[in-house]
């Protein structure tokens, strides 16, 4: 089996985390959305995956989203592109792109140790 050591690895959460997304960029232009509901799926220091029942029109328009959710009661927030999307049902699954600098995955990496650290412990 061959790895690739410069991927990093994505978090699949159980139980989804529950947060708020809101639109940075349109097109590559700013602009200030109202926030909309989103549960994080899975993450990771370079992206994230979120399902949400708004359907976003990524593939005729660039969109920057804002995403902001509570791991291990820190307050997260996450600027990155919607790469790709899914319908499931009546929602949407969407991949996000994160444009987060090396300090902040480290922030994620120490959170999402921690975080699996008190899931494996109350098991």
């Amino acid at each position: 089996m061959h790895f690739k050591r410069e991927e990093h690895f994505r978090f699949l959460f159980e139980t989804p985390i529950v947060g708020t997304f809101s639109i940075a960029k349109y097109d590559n232009k700013e602009i200030d959305s109202k926030p909309g509901p989103l549960s994080v799926i899975d993450l990771s220091p370079k992206g994230i995956k979120i399902i949400t029942p708004l359907d976003l029109p990524i593939f005729n328009h660039q969109i920057q989203l804002k995403i902001s959710f509570y791991l291990n009661e820190k307050p997260i927030h996450i600027t990155g592109l919607c790469v790709w999307k899914e319908k499931r049902h009546t929602e949407y699954l969407y991949g996000i792109e994160a444009f987060n600098d090396v300090e902040e995955q480290a922030i994620l990496i120490t959170e999402l140790k921690t975080y699996a650290k008190k899931k494996q412990d109350k098991q």
